[in-house]
C-alpha cells in the first residue's frame, strides 16, 4: 500500500479588508457625511444630522459584521489514513472538530434545491454528513471537491499528492 501523503487543506473567505483598513474607510467616510450634514445644518436644515448619524452607525455595524466574518476558518487535514476537520474563528478555540477515518469518507457536490442555489460542498462518512466552504463560489468548491477527493483517495486518481500543505491558523491566539 502506497504511502498517505500528510498535508492540511485551510478554507476561509476571500477577505481583503484589515481592521486597520476599516478604520481608515470609517474615518474618511464620517468625516465626509458628517461634513455634508454640518454644512446643511448650519444652513437649516438641521434634520440632516440624526440621519447621517444612524447612516454612519449602520455602515459601522455593517463594517464590524464583515470584519468578524473574515476570521472564519475551516481547516481539512489529512493524517496518514485519517482526516481532521477544525473549523471556527481565528483567535478562538475551534467549534467544531471532527475525525474520520480516510478510507470510508465521501465527497461530492450537491445542487441547490433552486436553479441559482449555490451548490453545497458535502462530505460523508457512516452516515455522518458534513457541508463544508460554503463562503467559497460555485467554482471554488467544484475546484476544492477535485483536490479533496485526491487527498482522501491519493490512489485512484493518478495524480500526485503534495508532501506538506498549507500551515494551520491557531484557533487560541
Amino acid at each position: 500500500m502506497s504511502q498517505l501523503r500528510n498535508t492540511q487543506v485551510v478554507i476561509g473567505p476571500n477577505a481583503s479588508m484589515t481592521k486597520r483598513v476599516a478604520v481608515m474607510f470609517m474615518a474618511s467616510v464620517c468625516a465626509l457625511s458628517l461634513t455634508v450634514a454640518g454644512f446643511l445644518a448650519v444652513q437649516g436644515f438641521w434634520p440632516v444630522l440624526p440621519f447621517a448619524g444612524l447612516e454612519l452607525l449602520a455602515l459601522g455595524v455593517a463594517v464590524g459584521v464583515s470584519l468578524k466574518r473574515n476570521r472564519y476558518r475551516e481547516v481539512v487535514s489529512f493524517v496518514d489514513d485519517r482526516i481532521r476537520f477544525r473549523i471556527g474563528m481565528l483567535g478562538e478555540a475551534a467549534a467544531l472538530e471532527l475525525d474520520w477515518p480516510r478510507s470510508s469518507t465521501r465527497v461530492w457536490l450537491e445542487r441547490g434545491s433552486h436553479r441559482n442555489d449555490p451548490t453545497r460542498l458535502v462530505l460523508n462518512n457512516a452516515g455522518r454528513r458534513l457541508v463544508l466552504a460554503r463562503c467559497l463560489t460555485d467554482e471554488e468548491r467544484g475546484r476544492l471537491a477535485g483536490r479533496l477527493k485526491k487527498l482522501i483517495h491519493p490512489g485512484w486518481c493518478g495524480a500526485p499528492v503534495p508532501e506538506s500543505g498549507t500551515e494551520s491558523p491557531d484557533f487560541n491566539n
